[in-house]
């Protein structure tokens, strides 16, 4: 018999970049997205990618969106939220408006010509955090974006040794068995402010992280920022981020990001298969 080819869409949202599958996609590879998503997410020995999304239609403008990260475990994902709306476009699934159904409740997102722009639940403060790095200590805020995230300020976050902080903090025991994403948050100057993130589930800094830009706008509105503001990642693609409402209690979130389509191709048994 034929060894099976899986035909895969690569799609970038603001540097996050993902393989994404169709439920007809997903059955020819022939075993569990969480496998799939470990195989084919490695750099340099597969496809590579910050995660795997499988994207099925479920009515009339409406999908449902799973993420995998590449150690198999499951997440909501900002950035890949953005770029599943953008693969259910494409594929006749949705117009340019639609709902996904997502780990972090239904989701309205709306294309935007490159963008994607998604509203969202309002992230939520749990407090302020101050943890021990060796003989340094951190001080952040923990904040739930659909995903835990400790949000650290930087005056220089280029220059932070986030390649050190990030294997330490992310697993730290204060934030239990889930661990945390880490984010280090420039000051804000002219309504924009640098992030790095070190994201959980790739165990390491990623280009940018969607739910790592809810989470530093919180921080800064919390901190007397304005309402909207743009993060810069790492890759230096915008996420504009808008949390209307009071400081404490947003009454949503809404994040623009792009989220562009890189390359439409076929993968043989030799990128999932040692």
């Amino acid at each position: 018999m034929k060894p099976p080819r899986v035909r895969v869409t690569k799609i970038s949202g603001a540097g996050n970049d993902f393989i994404v599958l169709g439920p007809a996609e997903l059955r020819e590879a022939g075993v569990s997205p969480s496998e799939w998503s470990c195989k084919v997410c490695r750099r340099g020995v597969s496809v590579g990618a910050d995660g795997l999304l499988v994207v099925e239609p479920q009515g009339d403008d409406r999908v449902r969106v799973a993420f995998y990260n590449p150690d198999g475990s499951s997440a909501f994902c900002g950035n890949g939220s953005c770029c599943a709306a953008r693969y259910a476009h494409l594929k006749g699934m949705a117009g340019t408006t639609m709902v996904l159904e997502t780990d972090w409740g239904e989701v309205p997102a709306h294309i935007r010509g490159e963008g994607v722009q998604l509203q969202l639940p309002p992230p939520e403060d749990r407090g302020t955090v101050e943890l021990s790095v060796g003989a340094e200590t951190v001080t952040g805020r923990l904040i739930e974006a659909g995903v835990p995230h400790f949000v650290v300020h930087a005056n220089r976050p280029a220059e932070a040794p986030l390649d050190r902080w990030g294997p330490a903090l992310r697993r730290h025991e204060r934030f239990g068995e889930r661990g945390a994403n880490i984010d280090l948050i420039g000051p804000v100057v002219d309504g924009q402010a640098t992030i790095r993130t070190w994201e959980r589930g790739v165990e390491g800094e990623t280009l940018a992280c969607g739910s790592g830009a809810l989470a530093a706008a919180h921080t800064i509105r919390l901190a007397g920022g304005a309402e909207t503001v743009r993060l810069i990642p790492k890759s230096g693609r915008t996420i504009e981020v808008s949390l209307p409402g009071p400081p404490e209690r947003p009454d949503h979130a809404r994040l623009v990001g792009d989220a562009r389509v890189i390359f439409e191709g076929e993968i043989g048994p030799a990128a999932w298969i040692d």
